[in-house]
């Protein structure tokens, strides 16, 4: 039980100094349980304590061991906070970069959720026109192979000698640096479009405008893939039941997402003014000297 309401003290630590950092702190809320060297512990620090527990919170505190654990609990970390103000943590530097940081990314998170999430929703009637208008694609299963190379001119050059007539199993034998299935011709194995997640939106849409036997190239996170699909069909006998309706939504949403978020950043950053330092961002490709060797 004490799992349930233990939380990392750094953490509690941390948000709790995070509103000493600012001008004011926020204003207690809820009933008083207790008081320490005149703090307040209420009512609302116990629902916070008990996070994602609270709406048991009857149940749980009706055990009074879990009771006496859980004030100890917020005594104790009263007590620390208190203490570390007293010998300055919240002002040393380190900490003060820290909440800055926890700031920052909660910001980040409340921003994305308002400006993002929030237009990202698919209604029935958005799904069911997707699905109407993409049935064959969904049903579309392909085999394919690939080739990973680090370059786009690498790539490019492994389409060249394709277009040659090159054996495309030597080549991946070769040149490929994936070494999962260089040496089995590139083979990525059977691809189903419908689960094909979101994040390889480019791949889809790469092997959906592929006929079989023609070969392209996509930028992927570890290089340049040059894709042959090998085999092509739509299977008539797929099903789009309720549980792939389910999947094309949250697929939808994630497509959604990303749009939303590729939008506001690009309409935030063409209002900004950017300047990129390309001599001081290179000199992080630079592996670093060994001691004592002359810079």
């Amino acid at each position: 039980m004490r799992k349930i309401l233990l939380i990392a003290v750094s953490v509690i630590v941390l948000t709790s100094l995070t509103a000493a950092c600012g001008k004011d702190s926020a204003k207690k809320t809820g009933e008083v349980v207790a008081t320490v060297d005149g703090k307040e512990i209420t009512t609302e620090d116990i629902k916070k304590r008990l996070g994602p527990n609270a709406g048991r919170m009857h149940e749980l505190l009706a055990d009074e061991q879990v009771r006496k654990e859980l004030l100890d609990d917020l005594i104790s970390n009263k007590l620390i906070i208190e203490d570390a103000k007293k010998k300055g943590l919240d002002k040393d530097q380190a900490f003060i970069q820290k909440v800055e940081d926890f700031k920052n990314t909660e910001l980040t998170k409340t921003y994305s959720d308002k400006e993002v999430t929030e237009k990202s929703r698919v209604s029935e009637a958005e799904l069911m026109d997707y699905i109407k208008k993409n049935e064959d694609a969904i049903k579309t299963e392909v085999k394919a192979n690939h080739i990973l190379v680090k370059t786009e001119a690498e790539a490019k050059d492994v389409l060249a000698m394709l277009a040659k007539g090159e054996n495309f199993a030597k080549l991946a034998a070769t040149v490929s640096v994936d070494t999962r299935n260089n040496k089995t011709g590139g083979d990525l194995g059977p691809i189903n479009i419908r689960d094909i997640p979101a994040e390889a939106a480019e791949l889809e849409k790469l092997v959906l405008s592929l006929k079989a036997g023609e070969s392209g190239m996509l930028k992927g996170r570890f290089g340049f893939s040059v894709i042959k699909v090998t085999s092509k069909k739509i299977n008539k006998d797929v099903k789009i039941d309720n549980e792939l309706q389910l999947r094309l939504q949250d697929k939808l949403v994630k497509l959604k997402r990303q749009q939303a978020f590729d939008n506001t950043t690009k309409d935030l950053r063409s209002k900004a003014k950017v300047a990129i330092k390309e001599d001081v961002l290179k000199k992080l490709t630079e592996a670093p000297k060994a001691q004592g060797e002359k810079k």
